[in-house]
């Protein structure tokens, strides 16, 4: 592909890439997404592997005529990589979803829904990518810009005509999706996370309503019981559906109620009302299907197809997922923030009639001030709780679970820096009726310590326990 089908430039330079950070091979355009003393590397990187050309910051100086000077280089990147791959979003149609929680199981639901309706569903997230019943692995919630596109242009190739993605805050501030108009975006809540990152709740929310406006998205569903969800009711210029169970909403619920087997209500879609059931329980699962519904609705789906599809959503890995052994039952789920771990433990408590014993640790390198946060959470929701590791990177776990220590405001927890230990001591505590909820994690299946990721699986180690 010659330069000028990619850059605005008139170069007729041949490109066989999309180069950037460590990835680059000869006849790549390749993007210097740094400056200062990062620029001259990546600069050198580039020139060491035969790029066919550099796209770098505007500013800096310009060595040769392969060099192409980039006002704003992140959504040029974007820009470029949807180009290379002949962009392929605008041939699909996608679903955009957002927020702190809740973004897999929306989208996991939606891909259900949409396959019962007939069509042929591709999925990009944080459990992996799917393209029908294919599964691959993924690595970043949201992909960089030429794997993401790759990956459109793949399921357009496989015959996907709808797709659902998740949408982190840090691909929307990095302008990962810079390029694609969603079909649909919605948006389940915003809560304290990821301030190490951007600082404040504001340049976090900031980062989240840049998906709703007319150049990103088409149409958007919004929870209105969330704060910023109203704000982006009242402001957005988009046509807008909105969903919820505690204010009037296009889409809401009424009469939930909840086993171990999962949550059932009725639900009323744009005045079509039906009884739902799901397979976890929790009422944030209920607003989940709301949210899902809600989608597919704006696309024409017909209410039968959206009430099978959620009936048929078995499991998503790493959210809610119950155990039971031995007379033990065990939920497993990717709850890492505040208010996630407060409504995980809300939805166990609903099942529990004995006590409540949760394991949990805080990341490492990330948001310090969600630490003892979590803690006081985890003491005042739980009977018991068993603070131990979970990922801590580069930081020692005894500090982590120190600051995590402060939150709490009564004795009624332990600290076991090995993981596995806290969880094999929660069992052990244990009886029947009561609930070992494992927080945190989810699906994950590596611990990270000091840069080096080792095995480790929450699910397996319970199983293993439980033998």
């Amino acid at each position: 592909m010659l330069l000028k089908e990619i850059l605005k430039t008139d170069s007729d330079i041949n490109v066989e890439g999309i180069g950037y950070g460590n990835n680059c091979r000869k006849g790549d355009l390749y993007f210097c997404l740094h400056d200062g003393e990062r620029l001259v590397a990546d600069m050198i990187f580039a020139e060491s592997r035969n790029a066919a050309a550099i796209v770098y910051p505007s500013g800096a100086s310009q060595p040769t005529s392969r060099h192409f000077p980039s006002t704003d280089i992140r959504r040029d990147f974007a820009l470029a990589s949807a180009a290379f791959y002949g962009n392929p979003a605008d041939k699909l149609i996608t679903i955009g979803v957002t927020g702190t929680n809740g973004k897999t199981t929306v989208t996991h639901i939606i891909k259900s829904i949409m396959d019962e309706s007939g069509r042929k569903t591709g999925l990009i997230g944080t459990n992996g990518i799917y393209i029908g019943d294919k599964k691959y692995p993924a690595t970043l919630t949201t992909p960089d810009p030429p794997e993401l596109h790759g990956i459109l242009a793949r399921m357009l190739d496989e015959g996907v005509d709808t797709v659902v993605m998740e949408v982190s805050a840090h691909a929307l501030a990095l302008k990962k999706t810079e390029g694609i108009k969603f079909t649909v975006s919605a948006f389940t809540n915003l809560t304290q996370d990821h301030l190490d990152f951007f600082g404040s709740m504001e340049e976090y929310k900031k980062a989240k309503l840049s998906l709703f406006t007319p150049a990103h998205t088409q149409i958007a569903v919004i929870n209105v019981d969330d704060e910023t969800g109203v704000q982006i009711f009242r402001n957005s210029d988009l046509p807008l559906i909105t969903y919820g169970c505690d204010n009037p909403s296009d889409v809401f619920a009424i009469d939930y109620r909840a086993t171990d087997m999962g949550c059932y209500f009725v639900a009323n879609l744009m005045d079509d009302v039906l009884q739902m059931e799901y397979c976890a329980p929790g009422r944030f699962n209920m607003s989940n299907v709301l949210c899902a519904a809600a989608v597919a609705k704006v696309l024409g789906v017909e209410t039968e197809a959206v009430r099978l599809g959620v009936e048929k959503v078995r499991q998503v890995a790493g959210r809610f997922e119950i155990i039971k052994r031995g007379g033990k039952r065990v939920v497993i789920d990717y709850a890492h923030t505040p208010d996630g771990l407060s409504k995980i433990l809300g939805a166990v408590r609903e099942i529990t009639r004995g006590k409540v014993i949760t394991v949990f640790g805080c990341g490492g390198n990330r948001d310090r001030s969600k630490r003892a946060a979590m803690g006081e959470i985890a003491g005042e929701l739980s009977d018991f709780a068993v603070i131990t590791s979970d990922n801590p990177r580069f930081e020692t776990p005894d500090k982590i679970m120190k600051d995590i220590e402060k939150g709490m405001k009564s004795k009624n927890y332990v600290l076991k820096e090995d993981r596995r230990a806290g969880i094999a001591y929660a069992l052990g505590m244990c009886k029947e009726g009561d609930t070992v909820l494992i927080a945190g994690k989810g699906h994950e299946d590596t611990q990270e310590k000091n840069g080096i990721k080792e095995h480790f699986s929450d699910e397996e180690t319970v199983r293993e326990l439980l033998e």
